[in-house]
């Protein structure tokens, strides 16, 4: 994740297409390991590289279908579940700065994906009390 953070954009974004293009043909265990590794590994980053990568992740994520998008969020909610501590250290400030610089249909095809994983969860509210407010509210959860 170092290395992509450090790549200029027209490095990083071909990169990562091709990383969640082998995540998506990854068993399930390999998955919740990537995830794992990559929220453990996130905090680690220099603030304004992780928003760059975290930006190149959202337009990627973003293009991919509806399907592709919920597999991302459930691999990532049923992770946190898992251990809730992975997210503690991560800026959510930062974060949600760098979600909505996005454009609105990217904005709008993320939200969906994320409330239609999230309201389908069984322990949606154990994930949700763990993010603070403001990102709440950008993504129109609360």
């Amino acid at each position: 994740m170092q290395i992509l953070a450090n790549l200029p954009v027209f490095l990083r974004k071909p990169m990562l297409l091709n990383r969640l293009k082998e995540f998506y043909a990854m068993s399930d265990n390999d998955k919740r390991e990537t995830i794992n590794m990559a929220l453990s590994a996130a905090p680690t980053i220099d603030p304004n590289k992780l928003s760059a990568l975290f930006r190149t992740w959202l337009e990627i994520l973003s293009e991919f279908d509806t399907e592709k998008r919920a597999i991302m969020f459930q691999t990532y909610c049923k992770q946190i579940l898992e251990n809730t501590r992975l997210i503690e250290k991560l800026d959510f400030r930062s974060l949600t700065a760098t979600f909505l610089s996005l454009d609105q249909k990217q904005q709008e095809r993320l939200t969906d994906s994320l409330q239609e994983v999230l309201f389908s969860f069984p322990n949606r509210y154990e994930i949700l009390k763990q993010v603070p407010e403001d990102s709440l509210k950008a993504v129109g959860l609360k």
